[in-house]
């Protein structure tokens, strides 16, 4: 006769990683259930909690709950700690996207969008420089990095020991601050030439007062700021990789300042 025992102990342990796996993925648009199917995702949030706790194990003495109340209390403050993490994460995204926006808004193309899995409705300069830093956040290890810095997370804050009250919440709004500011000083070539060119269409209309020159201005419009886009395109990208390379530092510090 076959007798299958399970240790409850382990069974908690497994469901904390599962739960802080599952919300470090969420936030994340390439691991979203608009992106993944489902299953797919279940089933890797449970290969990686496999890996995990076998890579990171938890150390002796995890608390154990007294009741439902407690254990749900555990697996909410599993779930945040992940989702903290991950959020972190999708601002990388987030900046690309809003350089892109910033850009639309002064080319013309802010009524094109795109329908894009995981972000909805994102205008075609977004979702352009959203696939180039995605491309380059992998060409620079930042999966790697990421999932790193979530072994990092259970070895520097063990499962069933965060404690929320210790995070500084104005890291997040400095961050926030920060990637706004960067991503509208990056877009501020395209902003001078939107500019300039209301500046000499203005004047030209002045001067030559018979030229039609919403027809004319728009064509411009689109054809300077395309122009200077190519121009800065290979500065953009070294930019970009070094902000890159600077965030996912920031990310592995602040993992280890949850301790």
């Amino acid at each position: 006769m076959l007798n299958i025992h399970l240790d409850l102990n382990w069974v908690l342990v497994f469901f904390l990683y599962y739960f802080r796996i599952l919300f470090f993925l969420i936030p994340q648009t390439i691991f979203t259930f608009r992106v993944l199917p489902t299953l797919f995702l279940a089933h890797l949030v449970f290969a990686l909690t496999w890996l995990y706790i076998y890579v990171a194990p938890p150390p002796q003495g995890v608390p154990v709950p007294q009741n439902l109340f407690h254990l749900l209390v555990l697996i909410t403050l599993e779930a945040f700690l992940g989702f903290i993490l991950g959020f972190f994460i999708r601002l990388i995204f987030v900046f690309f996207i809003l350089f892109g926006e910033l850009i639309n808004l002064h080319t013309g193309l802010a009524m094109a969008n795109l329908m894009v899995p995981g972000l909805g409705a994102v205008g075609v300069f977004g979702n352009l420089f959203r696939v180039l830093g995605g491309l380059l956040f992998f060409l620079m290890g930042g999966l790697e990095v990421s999932f790193y810095g979530l072994k990092l997370s259970f070895e520097t804050v063990p499962v069933g020991t965060f404690n929320p009250f210790v995070l500084d919440f104005k890291v997040f709004a400095l961050l926030l601050v920060k990637v706004i500011t960067i991503a509208l000083g990056m877009a501020m070539p395209v902003i001078a030439v939107y500019i300039i060119v209301n500046l000499v269409l203005a004047l030209t209309n002045r001067l030559v007062p018979n030229v039609n020159i919403f027809f004319v201005g728009y064509p411009i419009y689109m054809l300077a700021n395309f122009a200077v886009i190519a121009l800065l395109t290979p500065g953009l990208v070294y930019l970009s990789g070094h902000l890159i390379e600077r965030y996912l530092k920031m990310f592995t510090d602040f993992v280890q300042s949850l301790h």
